[in-house]
């Protein structure tokens, strides 16, 4: 009889392909989530064999490997080594090489990055800089150890193929210890006798259940600080420090941290995702405290899965999983393993939503503990699961379907350790050549001096040497040019156009997938996020403090972030901006330009942090400029004389002089007092030549028509001298 494939396993205690939500109040299907955590760690077991192939590609790790760099017999093995016992067997790491070349301009795309904030629904311009400004503050400066993440993200991607980015909301407080003194409190409380409180029965147990319930200790807790009052008059109390609540970004691996189904070719589409991590006991405990992990879990989840793994591949316990090659065992030997278990699910009334549940699949439930440390809703209001998907292809739908750097680079990294090898075995040969000797007549000493006697002419001699191949240089150079154009590092006869279009492709997608990441956190701020935040304008350090206010939860942008390969070459960077500038001067002919925008453009793109700490906010600016002023004509009104600074921009000091002229006091004075009038005659002539020197040098740079566009943009006439009152 022919059985149908959907009625196998119908079983609602194991079938996951259900994917319906338990009802309220009820748990999670541990069997059925147990039961999908095998089979999808197991269906990715190709996967995770290849991850590890890349690892030992890219740091060339094989079996009998030796410490010295060359081949040795090994006790019982049936072969010896090839060609020779002590031949070389160099490691060779161009596939790491590219790996880090890319990595490197990964991080440097990211930290160079132009984030701009693009309002939905309508929200205002203004609003939007404000949002793009704070969100650079927030993640570049907030969120934990950033820097290091993207590194790990970029390391992931281009050795495995494949990786994500989780965005958390984490808020965490720990207690730390004050001092309270015994002079402290009773000045608070004067009308309080302390040392007749401590004879006393009935008042030391009244302060004591003040102390215990004001700390919220334990009464062992406030017993022995009463004790230390007494005695020494000053104890230590545990207190609550500040909590903490901000962004956490995180990067997983796809063969060690995080397992999707095979078969999944979108992060939302999903039915599950399952987080690997491990904490300590510690860590454990606080979660139980700040996330609302069941108690009775955690605790026998120490007592009984500390030290033990979560069963993923076959021999994990033997596998190294860093370069110091602490093995798995080793390292995981005070920890206990959690799974987090994201499930897309569907409720009672066809509504569905992201659920959370953390679990070990080694310890169901029992009577002691219900088999899972927490359950429900995910409680990010943005629906969306918490990672974001980095590929360094995109070759079919299929998650998996990439490949890593070192998968691709196996090959010619093997062919060019032949070359190398080739030539020190070549070099050996040369220089201690075997030596011929009749059968059974070895010499006893061989080497300059030595008496050799000899038969026949002849006897004694070294072996002819093997012709070497004068190839062998020009090959792997020709193998090595063709791997870094593959991909798209500089070469000698790589294309320039090719390379930078290839790499321009590569940052897009890694930025393109940041900004996805970005959103996330932008959402989880609204969610959870103060309603009003102070932060400062990365790079102006002299800036005041900004308020940012949350907004509306309804207010919604999309982040986007960009940067050119070609900027990190100067050259072409210097040629882009000359064409730029010109092109902006010429055909400017109606003030569209923002000249301090392209002046930020062109510092930046010479050096941004520099620019950052030189270029302040133009009204922050001009502020300054006109406070300058008006002490110099201050200092002028009190008979001092002031010259002109060349540095200060002559337009506004202009403007500054000619409105401190209209002041009835200065111009009573102007006309009464001849000193006064030469004094401030003689500062207006300055500020009017710096205006001409200034103009005469722009039109001798970029011509005539530059001066009258930069007229029209300004939308102001020439500068004319300040008006002398009537005489």
């Amino acid at each position: 009889m022919e059985q149908r494939i959907d009625s196998i396993n119908q079983n609602p205690r194991t079938d996951y392909t259900m994917m319906v939500a338990p009802k309220e109040g009820d748990g999670p299907n541990l069997p059925a989530l147990r039961l999908a955590f095998e089979n999808t760690v197991r269906d990715c077991s190709a996967f995770v064999s290849q991850c590890r192939l890349n690892f030992e590609t890219r740091y060339a790790i094989w079996n009998g490997q030796a410490a010295d760099g060359k081949k040795h017999a090994r006790e019982g093995a049936d072969l010896d080594p090839t060609p020779w016992d002590g031949a070389s067997d160099m490691k060779n790491y161009i596939a790491d090489q590219i790996v880090n070349e890319k990595v490197a301009m990964q991080c440097m795309s990211f930290k160079r990055a132009n984030l701009e904030a693009v309002p939905i629904q309508g929200a205002d311009i203004t609003r939007a800089r404000d949002v793009t400004n704070f969100m650079k503050w927030l993640v570049y400066s907030q969120v934990p150890e950033v820097d290091r993440e993207i590194e790990m993200l970029s390391q992931f991607i281009n050795e495995k193929g494949i990786a994500m980015m989780g965005a958390f909301w984490e808020t965490t407080q720990e207690k730390t210890l004050d001092t309270l003194r015994l002079v402290d409190f009773q000045a608070k409380f004067p009308q309080v006798n302390l040392l007749d409180m401590f004879e006393d029965k009935n008042l030391f147990a009244q302060f004591h259940d003040v102390l215990k319930q004001h700390y919220d200790c334990s009464s062992k807790k406030a017993t022995q600080m009463l004790k230390d009052l007494k005695d020494t008059g000053v104890c230590t109390i545990p207190v609550l420090g500040r909590a903490i609540s901000r962004p956490v970004l995180r990067a997983f691996n796809l063969d060690e941290d995080v397992f999707v189904p095979p078969f999944a070719t979108d992060i939302e589409l999903c039915p599950y995702i399952f987080r690997v991590q491990y904490f300590t006991a510690d860590k454990l405990r606080s979660f139980a405290h700040s996330e609302g992990w069941d108690e009775t879990w955690v605790e026998n989840s120490i007592l009984k899965l500390r030290g033990r793994m979560i069963p993923l591949v076959p021999d994990q316990n033997l596998a190294p999983i860093s370069r110091n090659f602490i093995y798995r065992y080793q390292r995981y030997h005070d920890l206990i393993g959690v799974v987090y278990a994201y499930q897309r699910l569907t409720d009672e009334d066809g509504v569905s939503g992201i659920y959370l549940t953390i679990f070990n699949p080694m310890m169901p439930a029992d009577e002691q503990q219900p088999g899972y440390a927490k359950f429900g809703l995910l409680g990010y209001k943005h629906g969306q699961y918490p990672f974001t998907l980095f590929r360094r292809e995109q070759l079919t739908r299929r998650m998996h379907d990439t490949r890593g750097i070192p998968e691709v680079a196996m090959p010619y990294q093997n062919m060019i350790k032949a070359h190398r090898d080739s030539r020190i075995d070549a070099a050996s040969i040369a220089i201690i050549p075997p030596l011929m000797y009749p059968a059974g007549r070895s010499p006893s000493r061989w080497g300059p001096g030595a008496k050799i006697p000899e038969r026949r002419p002849g006897e004694y001699h070294y072996a002819d040497q093997p012709r070497g191949d004068s190839n062998t240089e020009n090959s792997e150079r020709i193998l090595t040019e063709n791997l870094r154009e593959y991909f798209a590092i500089a070469s000698r006869e790589g294309d320039p156009m090719s390379r930078d279009l290839m790499n321009q492709h590569q940052i897009n997608k890694f930025l393109g997938s940041m900004s996805r990441a970005f959103n996330q956190v932008w959402k989880l701020y609204q969610q959870f996020g103060d309603d009003n935040t102070y932060y400062r304008v990365l790079g102006q350090n002299s800036a005041q403090p900004t308020r940012f206010g949350k907004g509306e939860p309804t207010e919604e942008y999309q982040f986007f972030m960009n940067f050119d390969v070609q900027s990190m070459n100067a050259e072409q960077v210097e040629k882009k901006l000359t064409q730029l500038f010109g092109i902006a001067t010429q055909a400017d002919k109606h003030g569209q330009v923002d000249w301090t925008k392209m002046l930020t453009i062109g510092l930046s793109s010479i050096d941004p942090t520099i620019a950052e700490a030189v270029i302040q906010p133009r009204s922050n600016a001009t502020q300054q400029v006109v406070s300058d002023e008006k002490n110099s004509l201050s200092r002028i009104f009190s008979g001092f004389m002031e010259d002109f600074d060349p540095k200060t921009p002559p337009d506004v000091a202009m403007q500054v002089m000619q409105q401190w002229m209209q002041m009835p006091d200065v111009q009573q004075r102007y006309q009464a007092d001849q000193t006064f009038k030469a004094r401030v005659d003689t500062r207006a002539k300055q500020i009017q030549q710096t205006i001409t020197q200034q103009q005469n040098a722009q039109t001798g740079r970029l011509g005539a028509s530059f001066q009258q566009v930069m007229q029209k943009q300004q939308g102001a006439q020439p500068q004319q001298m300040p008006q002398q009152p009537a005489q």
